[in-house]
């Protein structure tokens, strides 16, 4: 260990540092045999650091493994704060009705006889979508729960019986977003 630490001191990088549960592998052993540490990290030289200074290193909980995931957000200015863009999601071809609200979305537009009327009605036609859409629920907010539920149970040493009921949850709602 304290060879690494020489490295890392002699190649000039130093801990990121993280938001999240305080351990980064967690055994799922229960009570007294339950070991957890945090043995992944993320180091950055201080250039780096300068260059993205509004980065981030979240430790964000798995239920398929028993190391904690790291996600790097790498920024070098805080950006603006606007509304999501609208998007497409695959899952919705799913549901039959799909083509119909298409239609529909587009008829109610009218005629487009130039780049810019292509713009607003491909614009109102995904409002409309994302409207319809609504009945399928927030996959990524019900996801954000759960993994905020499992960090919940994780730091108050809960019983596994209770982890894994959320890990259960947490895997169907990954499947969702897979088809997202």
């Amino acid at each position: 260990m304290v060879a690494f630490r020489d490295c890392l001191e002699v190649c000039g990088l130093v801990d990121l540092g993280f938001v999240g549960v305080p351990f980064t592998y967690d055994n799922k052993r229960a009570a007294a045999n339950n070991v957890r540490v945090r043995l992944d990290r993320a180091v950055a030289t201080n250039m780096w650091r300068n260059l993205f200074a509004f980065s981030l290193v979240s430790h964000i909980p798995s239920p398929c493994s028993d190391h904690i995931m790291l996600l790097l957000k790498a920024s070098a200015d805080p950006g603006p704060m606007g509304a999501k863009p609208r998007q497409y999601e695959l899952f919705w071809e799913t549901d039959g009705t799909l083509p119909e609200v298409i239609k529909e979305a587009w008829e109610a537009v009218g005629g487009v006889r130039n780049l810019a009327q292509l713009r607003d009605a491909l614009s109102k036609t995904m409002i409309s979508l994302g409207n319809w859409g609504r009945k399928f629920g927030n996959v990524t907010r019900e996801l954000a729960k759960s993994r905020t539920q499992l960090e919940e149970l994780m730091h108050m040493n809960a019983d596994q019986t209770d982890i894994r009921g959320v890990t259960n949850k947490l895997n169907e709602l990954l499947y969702q977003e897979e088809m997202m």
